[in-house]
């Protein structure tokens, strides 16, 4: 297809060349200069014809595979008299990439020659010297057909330019004319096409996004803040509503008639559910959804219940019926699931503003010994994960995804064989009856009403559990890892005394024994560390570093060997210590056998480690000391904080530095978050998570066996024809009492 004839199939975008530009432009700039306006300087030739070029190249590139077909299909239009044919360029055009944005504009963009490739050509675009300005550029895109000015009035209509001189005087025939608007049509779905296809491969997988990407805590709680107003107000609603359908289905004093007629209430019952329903209408959208992917769960079961008792309703509003419908049942099914979601709402923004909050923020972890034994341990590392795994659902959620489709395809069996028993006028109504108890209402609190409970108690703590993967960590592990600074934080440990015997460096002791204990990783490092800032002395590196049994540190430094433990250690190590040294709680150091210091330390116990150490002792989980301070002992934790200390483990000092070391890694997902320091709010928080964690799962055990026997009782007495028993006031009784225990069970577990 030749240059000219593709001129004739292109649409109409004005004279994109240099001339008309600035033709276009004077005229504008003498007007404003008669009218006293402002006019802007025009922007470089080679901006303007860079425009030019860039926007037929565009144009050309849009139109892509349909002028290909074009071309095959089309006969070449011969030359006009004198001219020769316009020979094809054997470059191939640049490569495109097509984007169409969600307003429908249709963008491309061209990955153009190299200089190189260009050599001797007109680049293609300005200089960076020379940028046009946005402004300058929308005007020079901008053809000179559409530039008017109010006096001049509308512009006259334009034909289409001739490209070259074999076409000037040549009007377009009547075959290109209607080809025109169909290549342009056709142009636009090939362009969306590829833009499809091109977004298709380049998309990432949803399951990488979100092991990816990860909201802030800080915005997490704003969000579950701003949610929480809206679900109060809609709450209160369906509990106004739960009120007046509970006075109509246990049959209580009601005027005029609707206490006469059967008719008006199942009316009035089933516009108040429909009021509930529109309450609520993101939880029947999720069960809808589940429906719609065959995997429904508990909000599809409450879905059906509220849909069943509509109809059941509208049918004994026409006559059809002689028992109240169970709308009662199915709005204080929906109010339930309503409020379990506004309590965890509640819980995670809790969760959320702690894990923002915390200027040294540190984690709880959960890992596995070699045996497989899990256990807990602090972690200092920021909450990332915790936001993700908040919102991971709960063990009655997975487990009701499981036994949904059991009970709706039980609810419906049933229903079909009562009806073969003589009663098949009652089908819809022992239907809406099973599928009615067939969703408990504490399917939707059995996690959310303890985790909103045990969040606001932990609050308090400056700690908060990462929903329920979180609590489930904590529930299976029996142990909990103790380190120094959980015995005693910052602040709780000083030098009383400094011993340095006569002939040795003051320097060159206090920089051997801190740099050895910072290799531990002591508790007392952080003593002897503000100690050597504050005399300006350096640390040394250590060599050949070794922890004894014993407790004690040995390394070399400079080819001498040095030795750095409690006075117990070098007694051991064959080292004797003057009588007036011999301390308990002290740090020796010796060098090459010989002792150059003892360093008096004082532990000041604190009253909420002594709490936690207490709840330990009374609680289910055991507490493993991973101490790599050598001064702090059995002995030392009874008499300081007088508590037994018989039930408490103490493993060797090669276990205890595996252990330190694994807890300090943080390749570990969050089962909690800490925004304090110290030992009683990692206490807390494991307590608290392992009752959560025990509730949850009597919870569900308690829902799904109120859905079972509620079908089984019902079922029986629609067999028999007994809906009298079986009215809508007894099941919302029996659906009531099951929730008791529920919420007896999370008051219970959050003291």
């Amino acid at each position: 297809m030749s240059e000219r004839y593709l001129d004739n199939l292109l649409p109409d975008f004005g004279e994109y060349s240099l001339d008309s530009f600035l033709d276009s432009y004077r005229q504008r700039a003498a007007k404003a200069a008669e009218t006293g306006e402002p006019v802007r300087p025009a922007p470089p030739a080679q901006t303007a014809e860079a425009i030019a070029q860039r926007s037929r190249q565009i144009v050309m590139e849009a139109l892509g595979e349909t002028l290909s077909h074009h071309q095959a299909e089309s006969p070449e239009p011969s030359a006009g008299p004198g001219e020769s044919p316009v020979p094809e360029e054997p470059a191939p055009p640049p490569k495109s990439r097509v984007h169409i944005s969600p307003d429908g504009i249709i963008t491309v963009d061209l990955d153009l020659p190299s200089q190189e490739e260009n050599a001797g050509e007109e680049p293609l675009s300005a200089p960076e010297d020379t940028a046009p300005d946005p402004e300058e550029f929308d005007e020079a895109v901008r053809p000179a057909w559409e530039t008017r000015d109010e006096a001049e009035g509308p512009a006259p209509k334009r034909r289409p330019a001739a490209r070259d001189a074999g076409n000037k005087g040549k009007p377009a025939s009547a075959g290109d004319r209607f080809l025109k608007p169909l290549v342009r049509m056709a142009a636009a779905r090939v362009a969306r096409r590829q833009m499809q296809k091109a977004e298709a491969a380049s998309w990432p997988d949803p399951v990488d996004v979100r092991e990816t990407e990860e909201v802030s805590a800080k915005q997490a709680n704003r969000f579950y803040v701003r949610q929480l107003r809206p679900l109060r107000f809609r709450l209160r609603v369906c509990q106004f509503m739960c009120i007046v359908l509970a006075w109509i289905s246990l049959g209580l004093p009601m005027a005029g008639s609707l206490g006469a007629s059967l008719s008006v209430q199942a009316g009035v019952s089933m516009i108040l559910l429909l009021t509930v329903m529109m309450a609520t209408l993101d939880i029947l959208a999720a069960g809808v959804r589940q429906l719609f992917e065959l995997r429904p769960g508990s909000e599809a079961l409450a879905f059906l219940a509220a849909l069943m008792s509509c109809v059941d309703a509208a049918m004994v509003m026409v006559g059809y019926g002689e028992q109240l419908p169970f709308c009662a049942v199915g709005a204080f099914a929906l109010t339930a699931a309503l409020w379990g979601e506004k309590l965890e709402c509640t819980a995670r923004a809790r969760t959320m503003r702690i894990a923002a909050l915390s200027k040294t923020p540190s984690v709880i972890t959960a890992r596995q010994t070699d045996r497989g034994t899990p256990y807990l341990c602090r972690t200092p590392r920021d909450a990332a994960g915790v936001v993700r795994r908040s919102e991971q659902p709960d063990f009655c959620q997975s487990v009701y995804a499981g036994a949904a489709p059991v009970l709706l395809a039980a609810a419906f069996l049933l229903a079909v064989l009562s009806s073969l028993k003589g009663q098949a006028a009652h089908f819809l109504h022992t239907l809406s009856a099973l599928l009615s108890v067939s969703v408990s209402f504490t399917a939707f609190l059995s996690f959310p009403m303890p985790y909103s409970m045990t969040s606001r108690k932990l609050q308090a703590a400056g700690a908060a559990i990462a929903g329920y993967p979180g609590a489930a960590d904590m529930g299976r592990a029996r142990r909990v890892v103790i380190s120094d600074l959980d015995l005693f934080p910052p602040g709780t440990m000083k030098l009383s005394g400094i011993n340095i015997l006569e002939g040795a460096l003051v320097d060159r002791v206090i920089s051997f024994t801190a740099s050895l204990l910072a290799a531990s990783g002591s508790g007392v490092t952080g003593v002897f560390m503000e100690l050597v800032n504050r005399r300006g002395y350096e640390l040394v590196q250590p060599q050949d570093f070794r922890c004894h049994e014993g407790g004690g540190l040995s390394a070399q430094v400079d080819g001498v060997q040095i030795l750095v433990g409690s006075t117990g250690f070098m007694n051991l190590m064959g080292i004797r210590l003057p009588q007036n040294m011999a301390v308990r709680n002290a740090v020796c150091t010796a060098i090459s056998g010989e002792l150059v210091g003892v360093f008096t330390l004082e532990y000041i116990p604190v009253t909420s480690v002594q709490d936690a150490l207490v709840t330990l002792l009374q609680g289910r989980t055991r507490p493993i000391f991973a101490i790599r301070d050598f001064n702090i002992t059995p002995l030392m934790i009874r008499q300081l904080f007088r508590v037994p200390t018989e039930g408490f483990n103490f493993p060797t000092f090669r276990e205890r530095y595996r252990l330190a070391s694994a807890a300090d890694s943080g390749d570990c997902p969050a089962s909690a978050v800490m925004a304090r320091s110290g030992m009683g709010p990692m206490v807390d928080a494991a307590e608290s998570g392992r009752k959560l964690f025990n509730a949850c799962r009597i919870s569900t055990v308690i829902s799904l066996a109120g859905s079972v026997i509620g079908m089984v009782i019902m079922f029986l007495l629609c067999r028999a024809g007994s809906f009298d028993t079986a009215t809508a006031g007894n099941v919302l009784s029996y659906m009531l009492l099951w929730a008791l225990p529920v919420w007896i069970l999370s008051i219970g577990q959050s003291r």
